[in-house]
């Protein structure tokens, strides 16, 4: 009976909107504010009860409203006593962005309304008594106020006959001085004519020689304009030249710099494939691995799967991220709420408690940025929010409060791209490095770095290419990192500054991993610089995309965002292929994808084109072509013809990695 009982039973979490903190209420203080408690087994006795079938939580709630001085400062939600400790987590993390997560939080929330609108009620009451009175002591004083006004217009109005008389008399003496000026006026305005009429003479004639003058300005104008504007010409056309040669430049560093990263690890991953041994192509051993920060028995794997992850459907890389106290890419999770599942986007990270044992903690994705409230005691500016806005870093430093302490503490900010969650680290947690590849850094360069702000610098790579990049801390990485190159060169354009050199950063961000070289397949050589949205920010309808002419039905799915076939596209050889068309809202422009961007997500596609585009284009290697000359046609995965096999057969190292 007594375990029956405790599960009928409620407690409420409490929100402090001004602060941020959550806990489980207490009770109220002397001034009427909630006592609150931590959700663990160990302060289980000091929580506030409810029976779910009774009244109790309706006194609390008025008593609260009737002593509290700021209500509206805190939010309550109910949640089962015996599950507040499970819960509590998920629901802070869900109070992030109480606005997004409205409907998850509704089972939960408190109606506080009619609560509130006893006490305004109760309070209009005394204030219509307490103005009534006031009327009335009002009303007194106006008539006190009254009979001294009618006393003194009586007052008045006898100065004001006497006044009269006096202005009558003022009045006739003013009369006869005025007659006496006009006299004297009338003589002076007789001289002042004779004067006039001779500088209207002299400025006639110096006005003749002024038009003259100017006619001589204005022919010398006009010839300096002639020449500046052939100048101007003669400097566009340069321009333009040069620009074409920069944009043709940027393009080429942007394959090579896509092909290295690619061809690296898939050159040590064919030869391990092959056989091949490095010692014997005179190759140095690869360093051995460095150890995880986090052991694999520390962690509580059953914990992941509430979460509706399984251990092995996480990549290489996400393990790797998961138990160095990082943060895996966006998978789906699907926690439990109120009884029912739900189904979610977040990354995940592994994070100490206070007890010191690991905790799986979610960090679902957001719509937005949650800029208009206060972070952890810090409010953002306009300027604030743009700088976060634009290149995802807020460029300063800033005191912000320790989550687990309330201590404040200098920090760096910045949003997390994929969940647009606000982060931010100490600034004795990141190391300012002295060189960035090749590249030393200078003490000055450093501090910059140090203070949050950006710096833009042409960087060498260890293999020497150099390119132009912007740098600066972030949060979200905890290091300095390459700005993404379209955000900064986005603020660029914004800012006026249209004729900057563009360089490509080493960091060009591709969403889905599929972006094909899509400056190169734009209609007619346009520029990569002009302009894909009209003013008000809607997509300018196009009619073809190099050899593929619209129909009607693609020329609305372009303008709308959706995904277009190009199905006259053609590889880096030559080669007909398939390929996909969307505007891309993040960089600008259109880019195309070798697989359709909508389904990537979600489903590995499987077109014709993906292994001859994948061959082809991104050097790959497919185990049943790797030995041919040629390149594939679309929808080859297998030798073609005799002489194929032929080649197929014949012992040859391979390039690249295989294509799954």
């Amino acid at each position: 009976m007594e375990q029956k009982k405790k599960k009928q039973e409620d407690v409420l979490v409490v929100r402090d909107e001004k602060t941020g903190e959550i806990s489980v209420v207490a009770g109220l203080d002397a001034r009427g504010y909630p006592k609150r408690a931590q959700a663990k087994a160990e302060h289980s006795q000091e929580f506030l009860r409810f029976d779910r079938h009774g009244d109790a939580i309706d006194n609390f709630m008025r008593n609260f409203y009737r002593q509290c001085k700021e209500p509206t400062r805190f939010g309550f939600y109910r949640v089962a006593a015996d599950t507040v400790e499970a819960l509590l987590p998920v629901i802070k993390d869900l109070l992030k962005d109480p606005v997004a997560n409205a409907d998850l939080l509704a089972p939960h929330k408190v109606d506080t309304s009619a609560y509130q609108q006893t006490e305004e009620q109760q309070t209009t009451e005394e204030v219509k008594k307490e103005n009534a009175e006031t009327e009335t002591e009002e009303q007194q004083t106006t008539e006190e106020v009254k009979k001294e006004n009618t006393e003194t217009e009586t007052e008045e109005q006898q100065t004001t006959e006497e006044a009269k008389k006096e202005n009558a008399e003022t009045e006739t003496e003013e009369q006869q001085t005025t007659e006496e000026v006009k006299r004297e006026n009338a003589e002076t305005e007789t001289e002042e004519q004779q004067v006039a009429e001779e500088v209207k003479r002299e400025n006639a004639e110096t006005e003749t020689e002024e038009q003259q003058a100017a006619e001589e300005v204005k022919r010398e104008n006009a010839e300096t304009e002639a020449e500046e504007q052939q100048a101007a010409e003669e400097a566009k056309r340069e321009n333009t030249e040069e620009n074409n040669v920069e944009q043709k430049t940027d393009e080429k560093m942007e394959e090579m710099k896509q092909k290295n990263q690619e061809q690296q690890p898939q050159a040590a991953e064919t030869q391990t494939a092959q056989g091949q041994q490095p010692a014997q192509e005179g190759q140095a051993q690869a360093k051995p691995e460095k150890p995880n920060l986090i052991a694999d028995s520390d962690v509580d794997w059953k914990e992941l799967e509430q979460f509706g992850v399984k251990r092995e459907n996480l990549s290489e890389k996400d393990m790797k991220a998961l138990m160095n106290y990082g943060k895996t890419r966006l998978v789906t999770v699907e926690p439990v709420l109120g009884g029912e599942r739900y189904e979610l986007q977040a990354r995940l990270s592994l994070q100490k408690a206070e007890d010191g044992k690991l905790k799986l903690t979610p960090h679902f994705v957001r719509h937005e940025p949650r800029l208009d409230v206060p972070y952890n005691g810090y409010t953002f500016t306009d300027e604030d929010k743009q700088a976060l806005k634009q290149t995802g870093n807020l460029g300063k430093l800033v005191n912000v409060a320790d989550t687990k302490t309330g201590e404040m503490r200098l920090a760096y900010v910045s949003i997390d791209r994929l969940t647009n969650e606000i982060v931010d680290v100490p600034t004795n947690k990141v190391r300012i490095p002295n060189r960035i590849g090749l590249t030393e850094l200078s003490k000055a360069e450093q501090e910059i770095l140090r203070a949050g702000l950006a710096l833009p610098k042409e960087v060498t790579l260890k293999n020497g290419r150099k390119f132009e990049a912007v740098l600066q801390v972030s949060a979200e990485k905890r290091d300095v990192e390459f700005v993404p190159e379209h955000l900064w060169q986005g603020q660029s354009q914004r800012s006026g500054n249209g004729q900057e050199k563009k360089q490509k950063s080493p960091e060009a961000p591709d969403a889905t991993g599929q972006q094909q070289k899509e400056d190169g397949n734009q209609e007619n050589g346009q520029r990569r610089n002009r302009s894909w949205t009209n003013e008000d920010g809607s997509i300018c309808p196009i009619g073809k995309w190099k050899d593929d002419k619209f129909t009607e039905q693609q020329k609305a799915d372009y303008v709308a965002g959706k995904v277009v076939v190009l199905a006259n596209a053609k590889d880096d050889q030559g080669q007909p292929c398939t390929k996909y068309l969307k505007f891309d809202r993040e960089k600008g422009r259109p880019l195309t994808y070798s697989e359709n961007p909508d389904l990537a997500q979600t489903v590995a596609p499987s077109n014709e084109s993906r292994t001859q585009l994948a061959v082809n284009n991104e050097g790959k290697t497919n185990e049943a072509t790797k030995h041919l000359k040629e390149p594939l046609t679309q929808g080859q995965t297998a030798p073609k013809d005799d002489a194929q096999k032929q080649q197929q057969e014949k012992p040859k190292k391979s390039k690249g990695m295989k294509v799954s």
